[in-house]
């Protein structure tokens, strides 16, 4: 059946992957059920003998294999939620990576070092989840840079944004921004703002801004990066009264 699935039916419909590997998958734990109750009726198991095998093996469940229980649950509940999906890139701690399998007991999910990352399906359902394509595969792509006092923020403006409105997997709407969001001792800070239509872009769309952005500072004369500061100590009369300053270096 789940051959068939897969073969003919499936082709011939517009469901995503996600959702035709949680039909599929629905169907195999159906049909174990269904083939095991037949199999036990064959040999004179019925309904009621199993009902009593299964009180029976209820306290060695709800301790011993509590935890087995707990995930496979857990999975019937990815499975049918669709909060994660194969396909799906999500982030689960400090990795992330695409999901490529949810089993019984467990998800695989591939990280961007090519390792195969197995999370018990329970830690899905009560911990925190990031997916990044829940909803569509727009991603936000932000470059924060720290410049001189000196520098004209209208130019840089001009910089930042013009590099964005270049690259050609920018999306046009929303359209690339330069923000001015500081000015301390750092220097003045800068964050661009822009979007791509696909998160599996972002990374390398992110280093082709800062290498368009970096030649163009530099053309322009401008510093990446704020003036250094010297830390001056200053003394006095009593051996244990000191001062501190930073004063910019000239």
């Amino acid at each position: 059946m789940q051959n068939w699935f897969d073969d003919r039916l499936m082709p011939a419909t517009n469901l995503d992957a996600g959702l035709r590997n949680s039909i599929r998958t629905s169907i195999g734990y159906l049909g174990v059920i269904v083939a095991a109750s037949a199999a036990l009726s064959h040999v004179g198991l019925g309904l009621e003998k199993i009902a009593i095998v299964a009180g029976a093996l209820s306290v060695g469940i709800g301790f011993g294999l509590q935890s087995i229980v707990n995930n496979f649950v857990s999975g019937l509940i990815v499975l049918w939620e669709r909060a994660i999906r194969v396909g799906d890139l999500v982030v689960i701690g400090d990795e992330q990576g695409f999901v490529r399998k949810i089993n019984v007991r467990a998800t695989e999910i591939e990280t961007f070092d090519r390792a195969t990352m197995i999370v018990p399906n329970s830690n899905l359902i009560t911990g925190v989840v990031k997916n990044w394509v829940r909803n569509d595969r727009v991603a936000r792509v932000r470059i924060a840079v720290t410049l001189s006092t000196a520098v004209d923020p209208e130019q840089v403006r001009e910089i930042m944004t013009g590099a964005a409105k270049a690259h050609e997997q920018i999306a046009k709407i929303p359209a690339p921004t330069t923000l001015f969001t500081a000015i301390d001792l750092a220097g003045l800070k800068f964050d661009l703002i822009c979007f791509v239509d696909d998160v599996e872009t972002s990374g390398r769309v992110k280093s082709d801004l800062h290498y368009e952005i970096f030649a163009a500072f530099r053309q322009a004369g401008i510093s990446v990066s704020a003036p250094p500061s010297v830390q001056v100590m200053l003394q006095g009369h009593a051996a244990d009264e000191v001062a501190h300053a930073i004063v910019d270096k000239k």
